[in-house]
């Protein structure tokens, strides 16, 4: 068995177990509670560093709360941040670890992926990318045992993408987390803007974004398309940027918390 040890505990969140835990509970607790309408069947979430977009990535995980039980595969989409790939991803590993504990492999579904065309296993990309990782301690905290299929979405056709969730979907007992940021290196004030505009495009299940708009546009707009086939209704939760939380009000980066169902 071999294990993906944390790239970016220590550095992007917190490396301490128990308070890692601690922190994880308290944004899951302390979230604003909002209605959805129908199961959360979808999720989209940021992955920068806790201290800026950990409190609005908790918006999406509290949805979770009816069906922490019930879920069994997480089917988890994100980008590479360090070079450009034009295919989906998959992991040399058996098990993703982090400070929580392990997180094991879908096997049957990750073993189907290896199979399929577009698909390419490469650790040297899933070893030191965040986008996946940063998701983990939510899911590990919000859910009883699941098992994962992570995914690094290339540039890739959202068809594809969509196919792909489309042959992995098994029913209410499966889930889809899109990791992503939204706008980067813009003013508070055009960030605001540009972000309002994306997270309505969102809402209309458009699957157009574009890489300026979120850095998993790809994935995105692979789970949107998806959500189009499925009939699915988006609801945003959070719109927010790494100025609301100290950082730099003339180089901000936008997050955004939507669940899909």
């Amino acid at each position: 068995m071999t294990i993906r040890t944390p790239a970016v505990a220590g550095t992007l969140y917190e490396a301490d177990t128990q308070r890692l835990l601690v922190q994880m509970e308290n944004w899951l607790e302390s979230a604003p509670v909002k209605t959805t309408q129908s199961t959360p069947k979808v999720l989209i979430a940021p992955h920068s560093g806790f201290h800026y977009s950990g409190e609005s990535a908790a918006r999406a995980y509290q949805t979770l709360n009816a069906v922490y039980d019930r879920i069994r595969r997480v089917i988890l989409l994100g980008p590479a941040h360090r070079t450009t790939v034009d295919h989906l991803v998959l992991p040399e590993d058996d098990v993703f670890a982090t400070p929580l504990g392990q997180v094991p492999l879908d096997k049957t579904a990750v073993n189907w992926l290896r199979r399929q065309p577009g698909v390419i296993t490469d650790n040297t990309l899933h070893a030191p990318e965040h986008s996946l990782e940063m998701q983990l301690p939510f899911l590990q905290t919000a859910l009883e045992d699941f098992f994962l299929v992570p995914i690094i979405v290339g540039q890739v056709d959202p068809d594809l993408v969509a196919d792909i969730l489309d042959a992995l979907w098994l029913g209410d007992d499966s889930l889809i987390v899109v990791s992503t940021g939204l706008s980067r290196k813009l003013t508070q004030a055009d960030a605001e803007a540009q972000d309002r505009r994306t997270a309505d495009r969102i809402l209309e299940l458009d699957p157009s974004l574009s890489y300026t708009e979120a850095c998993g546009y790809s994935a995105l707009n692979g789970a949107l398309t998806w959500a189009r086939r499925q009939g699915l209704h988006g609801q945003e939760l959070q719109l927010t940027t790494s100025a609301d939380r100290g950082g730099n009000q003339d180089s901000v980066r936008g997050f955004g918390s939507f669940v899909l169902g």
